[in-house]
């Protein structure tokens, strides 16, 4: 009898150890997945706050743009009046040294004198029109440099705002073809699962995942982790979907309802649910076109219950084993690096 409780014992020992380890990676690969998913989360979010800066940086091209142009026609009038602010100084000039050139050619009379008074006046002015055209010329200056500014700085939003667009045309491809892969995912699997019975199987995305959920009845008998005909019928058609599919990461989850379970080598329902996870990952495998480094086998027990219970039908539907697919984020990872 030794042997034989020896044996048992072994046995159990063994069933704990391969229970651990794909529940230790389910763990690592869950972590990962989940990082992805937040960083495809905050990518949508990113998303929106670059459509509101897109927004504003176009708001403030416009502004720039009117400030552009009423600092250049405010420069070509400023321009127009320098020039004539000069031809009015060249003219004044002028008209003063020939009022000069008639003082010294009359010396003596009434109108030398009314000459020199007017010549007086006239020189008052042209010093008047001489500061009128510095304080021109350094205003003019200064809305050639503003001018200049404003112009650089509607450049640099340009860019800015280029950038933004390719960056947010870049990030909306890149998301679109994400669900437009999951969406395409869902159809094959769902199409080649159309033969079984729909009320035990259900195929739907949910947070950029396609899950496989199949029901207890359909893949193992109560109490069991052996996979009935039919139900690895079911796994085999999506061995063949997922066999085409290089770019996906699958993860088959096992869980039950809480009612306590011992049986054999099962120690309770998390055991039964990592074993008929295996059980469904050994049949995957079978198509050696399902890369083993994709697929990771875990139990969740009866610790993830879709529904409540407390009733004997959702018992029934938390009995379930799911194939959860994750298509890889690579490249919008890529996009997320680069920018």
């Amino acid at each position: 009898m030794r042997p034989l409780k020896h044996l048992g014992v072994i046995v159990i020992f063994s069933s704990l150890l391969f229970s651990c380890v794909p529940l230790n990676q389910f763990r690592e690969l869950e972590e990962s997945n989940q990082q992805l998913t937040d960083k495809v989360e905050s990518l949508s979010s990113d998303k929106e706050l670059l459509k509101g800066r897109t927004e504003e940086l176009k708001e403030l091209a416009d502004r720039l743009k009117n400030q552009v142009a009423a600092l250049t026609a405010d420069t070509l009038q400023k321009g127009r009046d320098v020039r004539a602010c000069r031809g009015d100084l060249n003219h004044l000039r002028t008209e003063y040294d020939d009022l000069l050139s008639q003082l010294r050619n009359q010396t003596g009379t009434a109108d030398s004198e009314e000459l020199l008074a007017y010549l007086q006046k006239l020189q008052e002015d042209l010093q008047a029109r001489e500061d009128a055209l510095i304080a021109a010329e350094r205003d003019l200056e200064s809305r050639k440099t503003e001018l200049q500014n404003a112009m650089s700085e509607l450049t640099s939003a340009q860019s800015q705002l280029e950038a933004q667009n390719r960056r947010l045309m870049e990030l909306e491809q890149a998301l679109a073809r994400k669900d437009s892969a999951s969406n395409a995912l869902r159809k094959a699997i769902a199409d080649a699962l159309t033969g079984f019975d729909q009320s035990q199987l259900k195929v739907h995305i949910k947070n950029g995942k396609v899950y496989v959920s199949m029901e207890e009845k359909l893949l193992f008998g109560s109490g069991s982790y052996q996979v009935s005909t039919e139900g690895a019928s079911a796994i085999r058609q999506v061995a063949n979907v997922l066999g085409e599919k290089k770019d996906i990461n699958i993860m088959i989850e096992g869980h039950t309802d809480p009612v306590p379970y011992r049986s054999g080598v099962l120690l309770d329902n998390w055991d039964l649910s990592v074993k008929r996870a295996t059980s469904v990952t050994r049949i995957l495998l079978e198509n050696s076109e399902v890369d083993p480094s994709r697929v990771i086998a875990a139990g969740r027990g009866p610790h993830v219950p879709l529904v409540s219970n407390e009733t004997t039908e959702g018992k029934r539907k938390n009995r379930r084993t799911e194939i959860i697919l994750t298509p890889r984020l690579d490249q919008i990872l890529d996009i997320l690096e680069t920018n």
